[in-house]
């Protein structure tokens, strides 16, 4: 279990790592495979295997839970919005930037997220670690998760998306991943938030075995009134990026190259789907599954790797 939690923290730092210097770029201009993973590409003038927000705030997180001994709204709160207060965070969505500036300015963590109709995946980029925080405790993940989620974001679909990260980091750490079912699972979690969503979810089985033209609109466009592009890209609405992490890490679920590699491949915001499946597959494969030149790399990896141990250790205890 100790691995599942280095693997999914050092996989969400490694895959957004990876993603970031490609982030909006469409699928024909990311490299090719046998080139992608070769080393860190340069990411706006910082150092080669620089991490964006979507790991500083999951990194937040942890922190919070670690230092306090609890899941507290906000703790949390606290600990990622500093992120603002000292100027350090790394390419943010605006939603959450605002989000920041309001609890900055108020510090009411119950009155800072966005309001309902900014649906953005600033709440499912960062909820992947915080979902193994339940492992025995899974009844409580969807209510905890989803205020959580509310420091940024109150839309029903961005509060949904938090949680199906949750959940499925979730039952991959605890439960063999049989896909109809982790899908339904998921589906079912989120349903009271957001039914549209799940119903996306649930069907996803019917796509994981393909890759055509009908899938990857399925994915892009989910929750959409009409296409936004002619060719299907991930933008950052949350129900395509999470419908894409998940759809990438099951398709390819025994390897986290390939796994990661797929998901990116769909261009748009492939920071979070890099970071997002990073996670999931580290949680399922372990540490080990990553290559050893991208972790050794990364940024931060010694603390990285003690902060994942640190709150394994914590989260035996929490709930």
């Amino acid at each position: 279990m100790l691995n599942k939690y280095t693997g999914g923290l050092l996989g969400c730092a490694v895959g957004d790592a990876l993603g970031a210097p490609y982030e909006g770029l469409w699928s024909e201009s990311i490299p090719e495979k046998q080139n992608f993973f070769c080393e860190y590409a340069i990411f706006e003038g910082y150092e080669k295997g620089q991490y964006t927000d979507d790991t500083q705030l999951t990194i937040a997180t942890l922190q919070s839970i670690v230092a306090h001994k609890e899941i507290s709204v906000y703790l949390v709160a606290e600990s990622m919005f500093s992120l603002w207060k000292t100027q350090v965070v790394i390419g943010p969505g605006g939603a959450c930037t605002q989000s920041a500036d309001r609890f900055l300015s108020n510090n009411d963590p119950l009155n800072c997220g966005a309001v309902k109709g900014n649906a953005g995946n600033g709440t499912a980029m960062r909820t992947a670690m915080l979902g193994l925080a339940f492992c025995d405790s899974p009844t409580k993940l969807p209510q905890e998760v989803a205020q959580i989620s509310k420091l940024t974001h109150k839309d029903s679909r961005s509060i949904a998306g938090g949680i199906a990260i949750a959940k499925a980091a979730q039952l991959i750490a605890t439960e063999e991943v049989n896909i109809p079912y982790f899908c339904k699972e998921i589906a079912k979690t989120i349903y009271p938030y957001n039914e549209e969503f799940a119903k996306y979810i649930d069907v996803l089985p019917l796509y994981i075995n393909r890759e055509d033209e009908e899938t990857f609109a399925f994915i892009a466009w989910s929750g959409m009134e009409r296409p936004e592009f002619a060719t299907p890209i991930i933008t950052p609405f949350v129900i395509p990026t999470v419908l894409a992490s998940l759809w990438s890490f099951l398709r390819y679920k025994d390897s986290w190259k390939d796994a990661v590699y797929g998901a990116i491949k769909m261009g748009g915001d492939v920071d979070t789907l890099g970071a997002i499946t990073g996670a999931l597959s580290g949680i399922y494969l372990g540490e080990s599954a990553i290559p050893s030149h991208l972790l050794k790399n990364v940024c931060s990896y010694d603390y990285l790797r003690d902060l994942a141990c640190k709150y394994y250790y914590m989260s035996k205890v929490l709930l």
